[in-house]
């Protein structure tokens, strides 16, 4: 189970598309501040974007992660 993030958020979206796709069910999002019922094949820009900013996310905590066997203290 993902966290609360917004990178969780964005991969849940795009697992709600997916179970969507394989049912052939719509999905329900607001888009441009009405509610809309789409297919998923209708959520191209949307699905794009979650995957792009998932990308943005993914990048940006890879330039804080270190080696769990790394040391920042140099001996005195």
């Amino acid at each position: 189970m993902e966290l609360l993030t917004e990178r969780g958020l964005h991969q849940a979206f795009l697992e709600v598309i997916e179970d969507s796709r394989r049912e052939g069910l719509p999905v329900v999002i607001d888009r441009d501040g009405s509610v809309a019922e789409l297919m998923p094949d209708q959520l191209g820009s949307e699905a794009q974007f979650a995957r792009n900013r998932i990308a943005e996310l993914t990048a940006e905590i890879a330039k804080f992660e270190r080696s769990p066997f790394s040391v920042n203290e140099t001996p005195a």
